[in-house]
């Protein structure tokens, strides 16, 4: 028993002795075949994948709208890259994919330059810009600079739209319905090619003919404001000399007739020509009993308003004022509590600002877009602590003093004039009750209902 004891010890030192050597020896194996630095290039499926990438996300100053970032600081492949996310996931996943493919490109890429020259280095950057129309329709215009350690750099231009309200992609063919409305669209381009100093020398004619032909392929990359159209083209496709890209601006105005409905400019006639605008407005709502009623008569004459809300208001009445955004109609904000701000400190001024404009974004979604101060009282030092643009009026009906329907109409046919702002209230019955007889003198007048930032453009 004695003698046994210690063969089975040893037996069982050897084995763990041989373990351990075998672990260690995984582990050296392991350190030798994997890159030490692990900012160093490696390839996986034929695609160099530069060092970890650094990802962000910060907000933008559109709401519902974030810039997400990948930047890459490998010191043979750099890049760096910022897109639009949404709250859209499928939206989201288009940017995305994108932008990945245009980095795995350059990766690979830069992968065949370092096996023929290690010292070359490259640099890939993606930047963003976010236009709009008539705040839900967004146009991201992505500028892509590739160098590649060796030649020239490229610049070449992607752009996607996106529908905010109804969250999903849109397309040249959703804002010009047919190609034949596209072929429509032929004389402005070329007019502005032609006129084009990058291009207009070295233009090649049959090259032109095939890249403005009215297909949809040939306008994939545009962008939409609230005055115009963007066109953007590949310089090789328009001349044998320049590989500019050529953005081309076409006025809304111009095209108006071929537009979809969603995208029409406001205030023009088919023929080209601007209709009579006038902007009605109402202060203090919204208000329980009366906001209602002055919704459904506007929905009845199909007229947008502009509602200046006070934050106290749509603090209470949350669902009514989203249902008043909903409609169509733009938020203004019209301070907290209807203080004359003038006689307030600069803190407090601020505060009755700040706090409606969340007030009324936790109600509706939206940030206002226009500020109009109780009582039209205003001077340097409130403006100077408000970043919104201050609209007043021209027309004021006085409905809060007569609170008299009839003398409402009379106000009205009295001072009304083409780009004029009338100032009516949403918390006076009467006004309610008038407003019927209002629209349908001023439509019969041909005048079209706008919004502020309507007749502001």
């Amino acid at each position: 028993m004695t003698t046994s004891r210690p063969k089975k010890r040893g037996l069982w030192i050897d084995t763990i002795l041989i373990c351990s050597v075998l672990a260690l020896s995984a582990v050296l194996l392991f350190f030798f075949l994997v890159p030490k630095n692990d900012k160093e290039s490696s390839v996986t499926n034929g695609v160099a994948l530069a060092a970890p990438p650094e990802h962000q996300t910060k907000d933008s100053k559109y709401t519902g709208i974030k810039i997400a970032s990948i930047i890459s600081e490998d010191h043979r492949m750099p890049y760096s890259i910022e897109y639009p996310q949404t709250e859209d996931k499928e939206f989201n996943k288009v940017m995305k994919d994108a932008v990945y493919k245009t980095r795995d490109t350059y990766l690979a890429s830069m992968e065949e330059v370092l096996q023929n020259d290690a010292n070359k280095v490259g640099k890939l950057t993606i930047t963003f810009k976010t236009l709009y129309h008539k705040k839900n329709y967004y146009s991201f215009v992505l500028t892509q600079n590739t160098y590649k350690g060796t030649g020239s750099k490229e610049k070449t231009i992607q752009t996607f739209m996106y529908d905010k309200k109804n969250k999903k992609q849109l397309f040249l063919n959703n804002v010009i319905k047919n190609e034949n409305n596209l072929s429509k669209l032929i004389p402005f381009v070329e007019k502005q090619i032609k006129s084009d100093d990058q291009f207009k020398t070295y233009i090649n004619t049959t090259k032109l003919k095939n890249a403005i032909a009215p297909t949809y392929s040939n306008y994939k990359h545009f962008s939409l404001t609230d005055s115009s159209l963007y066109i953007y083209f590949d310089g090789a496709k328009l001349s044998d000399n320049s590989n500019a890209i050529s953005k081309i601006k076409i006025p809304l105005s111009s095209v108006n007739s071929i537009l979809a409905k969603p995208f029409k400019m406001a205030g023009i006639n088919p023929d080209g020509t601007r209709k009579k605008q006038i902007a009605l407005t109402f202060d203090d709502g919204p208000n329980a009993k009366v906001t209602p009623k002055i919704l459904k008569t506007l929905k009845k004459y199909n007229a947008k308003a502009t509602f200046f809300m006070l934050g106290s208001q749509a603090m209470y009445n949350q669902k009514l004022a989203k249902k008043v955004a909903s409609a169509g109609h733009e938020i203004g904000n019209h301070s907290f509590s209807h203080t004359n701000l003038v006689t307030l400190s600069n803190k407090k001024i601020k505060a009755e600002i700040n706090r409606t404009n969340e007030e009324i974004k936790r109600a509706t979604g939206e940030k206002p877009t226009l500020f109009r101060p109780p009582y039209g009282s205003i001077n340097e030092r409130v403006r100077s602590q408000n970043k919104l643009p201050v609209i007043l009026w021209d027309v004021d009906t006085l409905d809060w003093k007569h609170r008299n329907p009839k003398t409402l109409l009379t106000m009205v046919k009295q001072y009304s004039h083409d780009g004029a702002i009338i100032l009516m209230h949403d918390i006076q019955p009467t006004t309610a009750q008038g407003l019927d007889s209002v629209l349908a003198y001023l439509q019969k007048q041909g005048y079209e209902f706008v919004t502020i930032s309507e007749l502001r453009r």
